[in-house]
C-alpha cells in the first residue's frame, strides 16, 4: 500500500504556490545579482580613490576615472536594487492574489464542501497566513537564486585582488550553511506553536462576539474574559519563544561573520604595517586591503538575507496545513464566474436525490423526488434539523447531491442549478453601511433611481421611507440600525425584485417577526413574487397557508403535508 507523507505534500504545495509570481521573482533575482556587481564596482572605485588621495596628498585633485566609476557604480546599484524591489512586490502580489482567490472561492462555495470551514480559521488564513506564504517566496526565491551567484562573484573578485583573503572567507561559508538549516528547524517548532496560539485566540474572539448576548444573559462574561486573557497570554508566550529562537540563531551567524571579517582585517592590517610577510603571499597594497575590507561584509549579506528567509519559511510552512485543510475540503467548482440568471419561467425537478456528509452515518436527505411547476409557490416544513435548509441549498445549486439529480427547466432547456442563478432570501438580511437605496441596489448595481423606487414600492417600503428624514436616502446604521427586522426583510425583497430572477428560494423569511410584521412581509412577498417559482422553508402557519403546495420533511424524506401547521 502506498502512503503519502503529509510533510512532503505540504512542501510540494508551498513550492507550487510560488508559480504565479515565479517569473517576476526570478527577474528580481537577476536584478539583485546586478546590484551586487555594480556595488563591487562602486567599492573598488572607492578603494582606488582612497589610495589615489592618500598617495598623492590630501590637496590633490581626485582623478576622474575613480570618481566616474564610483558615481556610475552607485547609481546603477541603486537602480538595480529599486527594480528588484518592484519585481519582488509584483511577485508577492501575484502569489497572494492567487492563493486568496482559491481560498475565498473554496470557502464561499460552502455547500460544495464536505464540511463548512470554521470562520476564524478561514479569516485567519485569508487575511494573514496568505501574506506569510507570499512574504516567504518574495524574500526566499530571489535570494536562493541570486545569493550563490553574488557570493561567487565577490569571492572571485576578492581572489583576484588578494587571494588569501578569499581563502579566509570560504570556511565561514562552510560553517554558516548548516547553521542556517539548523536555525530553520529550530524556528519551526516556535512557528507551529505561535500559529496554534493565534488560531486559538481568533476562535475565542470570534465566538465571543457571536455569543455576546448569550454570555451576558448567562452572566458568563467574566469567565469569557478570563479565557480570552489566557489565549492572549499563550500567543504572547509563543511569540516571545519564536523571537528568542530567531535571536539565538542570528547571534551564532553574527559571531561567525564577525570572526571572519576580523581575521581578514587583522591580516590586512599586519601586512600593511609590515609585520606579516608569509612566503608565497601576494604583496599587500592599500588598494588591495581597502577593497577586501569593503567586500568582506558584502560577501555575507546574501547569507543574512537567506537566514531571514529561513524564519519566514517556517512561518509559511506552519501556515500551510491550515490553508490546505481549507482547500482540500473544497472540491473544485468548474466555473466560478457569476451565474447568468435564467430568463423565462423556471420549473424545478429533483430525481432520487440524496445528500450525505462524510461525518454523518446516515444521509441528511434521501430518495427526494419533487417537481415544482413554474409560477407555483411551495412551502417546506418540518422540525428543526430535518433538512429544510439542505433541501433549499440543493435547489439553489449551493450543494451538489451525493446521488440523483437536480435541474431547472427553462425555455432554453434543462440546466444544472447555478450559484447565483436564483434569488435567495434568508433569515437574516445583511445591511451594509449606506443608504436604503444603496442597500436595495445590491440586487443589481447598475439599477437606476426609477427602478430602485419601483422595487421599494412593490416591496412595501414606500410608507416606511416616507416616515424617515431622507426617505430612501436615509443612512442606515450597522446591521440596519434604525429599521425593524420586518423592514429589513422588505429591503431584501426589493433587492430580489431588482435581481429579477424567476426562481425565488426563501429560508424562514418571516422568522422572529410579530404577527403584524409577518403579515406585511407575506403581503410584500405575494406582490413581489407574483407568477414566479417560489420555494420556502418555514415554520409559519400563515406563510405555509399562502402557498399552492405544502410539503413536510420527516426522516430525511419529503412528503405531501396532510395537516396544516399549528398556528
Amino acid at each position: 500500500m502506498t502512503t503519502t507523507n503529509p510533510a512532503t505534500d505540504e512542501r510540494d504545495w508551498l513550492t507550487a504556490a510560488a508559480a504565479p509570481g515565479r517569473g517576476a521573482l526570478r527577474a528580481a533575482a537577476a536584478c539583485q545579482v546586478l546590484d551586487t556587481a555594480f556595488t563591487v564596482v562602486q567599492w573598488t572605485a572607492l578603494a582606488w580613490l582612497a589610495e589615489d588621495l592618500l598617495t598623492r596628498g590630501a590637496r590633490a585633485i581626485p582623478g576622474w576615472p575613480p570618481l566616474s566609476m564610483l558615481a556610475a557604480g552607485g547609481l546603477l546599484a541603486a537602480a538595480a536594487a529599486w527594480v528588484a524591489v518592484r519585481f519582488q512586490a509584483t511577485g508577492r502580489r501575484r502569489i497572494s492574489s492567487a492563493i486568496r482567490h482559491d481560498l475565498v472561492a473554496g470557502s464561499l462555495a460552502a455547500g460544495r464542501r464536505l464540511t463548512d470551514p470554521h470562520p476564524a480559521a478561514a479569516a485567519l488564513a485569508t487575511v494573514e497566513l496568505v501574506d506569510d506564504v507570499a512574504d516567504y517566496h518574495a524574500e526566499a526565491l530571489p535570494r536562493h537564486v541570486s545569493a550563490p551567484l553574488s557570493m561567487v562573484l565577490i569571492v572571485l573578485v576578492t581572489a583576484v585582488v588578494q587571494w588569501p583573503a578569499a581563502v579566509i572567507l570560504l570556511p565561514a561559508s562552510l560553517i554558516l550553511v548548516p547553521n542556517l538549516r539548523l536555525a530553520g528547524q529550530f524556528a519551526k517548532e516556535g512557528a507551529d506553536a505561535q500559529l496554534a496560539a493565534t488560531n486559538r485566540l481568533a476562535a475565542v474572539i470570534l465566538d465571543s462576539f457571536r455569543g455576546m448576548r448569550t454570555l451576558q444573559n448567562l452572566a458568563a462574561s467574566g469567565r469569557r474574559r478570563t479565557t480570552l486573557a489566557e489565549a492572549a497570554d499563550r500567543l504572547n508566550a509563543a511569540t516571545m519563544a519564536t523571537m528568542r529562537r530567531a535571536f539565538l540563531s542570528s547571534a551564532v551567524m553574527e559571531v561567525v561573520i564577525t570572526y571572519s571579517v576580523a581575521v581578514n582585517a587583522a591580516y590586512i592590517g599586519l601586512s600593511l604595517l609590515g609585520y606579516l610577510h608569509p612566503p608565497g603571499f601576494p604583496q599587500m597594497t592599500l588598494f588591495n586591503g581597502l577593497t577586501v575590507l569593503l567586500l568582506c561584509p558584502m560577501y555575507f549579506a546574501p547569507l543574512r538575507a537567506i537566514a531571514a528567509a529561513y524564519h519566514t519559511r517556517e512561518r509559511a510552512a506552519a501556515a500551510v496545513p491550515t490553508m490546505t485543510a481549507l482547500l482540500d475540503d473544497a472540491p473544485a467548482v468548474p466555473d466560478r464566474r457569476p451565474a447568468p440568471t435564467p430568463r423565462g419561467p423556471v420549473t424545478v425537478t429533483i430525481d432520487e436525490a440524496s445528500i450525505r456528509f462524510h461525518d454523518s452515518p446516515e444521509p441528511i436527505l434521501h430518495d427526494v423526488n419533487l417537481t415544482v411547476p413554474a409560477g407555483q409557490w411551495v412551502t417546506v416544513t418540518g422540525p428543526s434539523g430535518a433538512g429544510k435548509t439542505t433541501l433549499l441549498s440543493l435547489i439553489a445549486g449551493v450543494r451538489a447531491p451525493s446521488t440523483g439529480s437536480v435541474h431547472w427547466l427553462t425555455p432554453n432547456g434543462a440546466v444544472t442549478p447555478l450559484l447565483g442563478g436564483c434569488t435567495w432570501i434568508g433569515q437574516r438580511t445583511v445591511i451594509l453601511p449606506g443608504t436604503i437605496a444603496d442597500n436595495i441596489r445590491l440586487g443589481r448595481p447598475d439599477a437606476n433611481r426609477t427602478e430602485i423606487e419601483q422595487a421599494a414600492a412593490t416591496a412595501g417600503l414606500t410608507d416606511i421611507a416616507a416616515r424617515l428624514p431622507d426617505g430612501l436616502d436615509t443612512q442606515l446604521g450597522e446591521d440596519g440600525r434604525g429599521l425593524s427586522t420586518g423592514e429589513t426583510r422588505r429591503i431584501a425583497i426589493a433587492r430580489a425584485l431588482l435581481r429579477d430572477a424567476e426562481l425565488w428560494i426563501l429560508d424562514e423569511p418571516t422568522a422572529h417577526l410579530d404577527p403584524d410584521a409577518e403579515a406585511e412581509v407575506i403581503n410584500a412577498l405575494g406582490a413581489a413574487a407574483h407568477r414566479r417559482t417560489v420555494i420556502i422553508a418555514t415554520h409559519s402557519a400563515p406563510l405555509a397557508r399562502a402557498a399552492d403546495t405544502m410539503l413536510v420533511i420527516s426522516d430525511g424524506t419529503l412528503h405531501p403535508s396532510r395537516t396544516a401547521i399549528a398556528a
